[in-house]
């Protein structure tokens, strides 16, 4: 597909040359600051490896400034089962990028396998629906015999496919999965978004009955690019938490937390781009809420005695 024509100062005009370049190199998965909390949004390993319930939902303003600029809204829940051994998740995402949208919804079921007291692995699979809408009577285009180009309004539903690993224990976690399972990038376009591998790590670390430390790094790929987040954040007394944050290769930020009651944590996320895009917009605005409450317990089964075998 040929590049659109960039009108000056037109800020959708380059939201719409990001989203419909040349064979379509961009991201087309949210991008968010607060991943560390929303691993099971990438990855649906992740339901299998807690034994707590989980409730969140985030929203995400991009590119303060941009008329049309990205946004992301989702919602998810997950916790594990003990009757299946295992852990179900739900996440449920509206990620806009200029004349375009994505919407998905998808389930999913992670087996957990106890490697030890200490450590456990999980490995998941998500299936769902992606929903993709273009304003494509809104797009300007170089040549408009283009047979890639797109002039009216498209809605078009594709099936999702996702499966990941994750490994938890010794206070790390470490996971990899892959999203858009059978879509690959040759053939992939605006409707069919293409194959993506996230990668994460994150350690929690308790420095003393006050305070914690908890870096974690998260990549992401589509074959010929990929990029990577760092955070670290500091909560005191399991109270406040503050942090930092880096994303390659111009994005830097802030963040703070609160967690109102014991169960409820209330987040903001504030990240600027130095880049090329500096000059166009004022910053990215995130905000979170996150709810636990305790699961389900398994049963401990008393065996202090050979008898109790019989």
């Amino acid at each position: 597909m040929k590049r659109l024509t960039l009108i000056k100062n037109s800020c959708a005009a380059l939201l719409a040359v990001l989203a419909f370049g040349s064979q379509l190199r961009a991201q087309n998965e949210p991008v968010i600051a607060h991943f560390a909390y929303h691993t099971n949004v990438f990855n649906p390993a992740v339901s299998g490896n807690t034994r707590d319930i989980y409730l969140g939902a985030l929203y995400r303003q991009q590119w303060v400034g941009f008329k049309e600029a990205p946004s992301t809204f989702l919602l998810n829940a997950y916790g594990y089962i003990p009757k299946i051994r295992g852990g179900v998740g739900l996440v449920i995402t509206n990620d806009m990028l200029g004349k375009q949208r994505f919407t998905s919804a998808r389930i999913s079921y992670a087996y957990s396998q106890r490697l030890n007291d200490r450590a456990k692995l999980s490995i998941g699979l998500s299936v769902g629906m992606l929903n993709s809408f273009v304003k494509g009577d809104e797009l300007i285009y170089q040549q408009n015999l283009d047979q890639s180009a797109i002039f009216d309004r498209t809605n078009r539903f594709k099936a999702f496919l996702a499966a990941g690993l994750e490994f938890s224990g010794y206070n790390t976690t470490i996971g990899f999965s892959v999203s858009n399972l059978d879509q690959g990038l040759k053939t992939a376009t605006p409707f069919r978004v293409p194959r993506h591998y996230f990668a994460y790590a994150k350690y929690s670390w308790d420095i003393n009955e006050k305070f914690n430390l908890t870096p974690a790094v998260f990549v992401r790929s589509i074959d010929f690019i990929a990029q990577a987040e760092v955070n670290l954040s500091l909560t005191y007394n399991k109270r406040v938490v503050v942090g930092v944050l880096y994303r390659s290769v111009d994005d830097a930020g802030l963040m703070l937390g609160v967690h109102i009651t014991k169960h409820l944590l209330a987040s903001y996320a504030f990240d600027f781009d130095f880049g090329q895009l500096r000059k166009y917009q004022t910053g990215s605005h995130e905000a979170q809420l996150i709810y636990q409450f305790d699961g389900i317990k398994q049963k401990k089964v008393f065996l202090k005695s050979p008898r109790y075998l019989n």
